[in-house]
């Protein structure tokens, strides 16, 4: 009976520490006060659509070659201001709770879809081939887009981010032109493609040359090997993300808005990309702001060598940081809130110090 008695005692005390516990948990983990998949759907959540629908404004500018270029602005009139330079298969509408997020921080956001995909003009004969004529374009087009905001001449703190692709076309827009921006941070920059051990210069030949011969024969770019337009996933298996409920949501503006959907790349699009990276890994000594790296540890999507060897290359300032998040995958900003949370910590704690002036970009 007396062990009984104290079972009856211990019990609830363990349930309140352990709840303690978790709550003190979730507030060191949260400090920002983020969005959470707990407050979520599969289509993000009434509030966050609202602030969408309310903030974000629509606009387009021609771009290379005259292209029609997409582009969204959320403002409020804020000092502060980051520029997203999205992934390859991507829009804009997969940044509605990344955008939410850095807003209610106080940031103005402004993000662009990158040519030949989301709202954006398409190339390569048809809607969904993921197609580019040359890398460079992408970046000439983000050059050309950060020029006309004039960001330096209305806000105080200027910041770039980016994912994946848009962190290789930030990586050339950072060495190449004068720009506004004070520090950078890249989520699972595609800075390595996986070549499923080709060396680069081969697969460059292979990549090259199959797109030269089928321009010979069809007025449409050829897709990679095994390459097919956009079709509907499923979470199961899925090489993205561990979060089912940022997953559906991301993709659910693909089914709503078909005119965002998307292939697989063409062999052009290869070809280009693999030169774009080793470019950016060579002349990643000319980044003159500081930088954080945010790595994805499970990545399937592109490899860490290219990411490490930039990295090592940003020599210019001693305050880069390099942060790998071992049980991510490529999306990190569509991950679990564990991994999510943690990234955009990092990412907003970065920011911060260089708004305070304790990260000073000095060789």
């Amino acid at each position: 009976m007396k062990a009984n008695k104290y079972s009856l005692v211990l019990i609830p005390l363990f349930l309140l520490f352990t709840t303690l516990t978790f709550a003190t948990i979730n507030i060191l983990n949260n400090p920002f006060k983020l969005s959470s998949e707990t407050a979520l759907t599969n289509n993000y959540n009434a509030e966050i659509l609202q602030f969408w629908k309310s903030n974000a404004k629509s606009s387009y500018f021609q771009g290379v070659d005259n292209k029609r270029v997409h582009t969204i602005s959320v403002t409020a009139g804020n000092n502060k201001v980051i520029v997203i330079s999205q992934g390859r298969n991507e829009s804009v509408l997969k940044y509605k709770e990344l955008a939410y997020d850095l807003n209610r921080q106080g940031y103005d956001v402004f993000l662009i879809d990158h040519r030949g995909q989301g709202f954006s003009e398409r190339f390569g004969g048809d809607q969904h081939r993921g197609y580019v004529v040359n890398f460079q374009d992408y970046v000439d087009d983000l050059n050309q887009y950060v020029s006309s905001l004039q960001l330096d001449k209305k806000y105080q703190q200027r910041y770039l981010l980016s994912h994946s692709m848009g962190g290789a076309i930030s990586a050339l827009y950072l060495q190449q032109v004068k720009h506004p921006f004070q520090a950078s941070v890249f989520f699972s920059p595609m800075l390595s493609i996986d070549l499923a051990g080709l060396p680069s210069w081969l697969a460059k030949i292979i990549t090259y040359s199959s797109a030269e011969v089928c321009n010979w024969f069809s007025d449409k770019a050829c897709y990679v090997p095994m390459g097919e337009p956009y079709s509907t996933k499923i979470f199961a298996d899925n090489h993205l993300t561990h979060s089912e409920t940022r997953f559906y949501s991301s993709q659910i503006d693909f089914e709503t808005h078909p005119e965002t959907q998307l292939g697989d790349p063409t062999m052009r699009w290869v070809a280009t990309s693999i030169s774009a990276t080793e470019q950016a890994i060579e002349n990643a000594h000319k980044i003159n702001i500081p930088i954080l790296i945010i790595q994805a540890g499970a990545d399937e999507i592109v490899t860490s060598t290219g990411q490490t060897d930039f990295f090592n290359n940003v020599t210019y300032c001693k305050f880069n940081q390099f942060l790998t998040l071992q049980d991510a995958k490529h999306e990190i900003l569509l991950e679990r809130d564990n991994v999510r949370l943690d990234a955009l910590n990092h990412a907003l704690q970065f920011l911060a110090k260089i708004e305070q002036g304790k990260l000073i970009c000095t060789k």
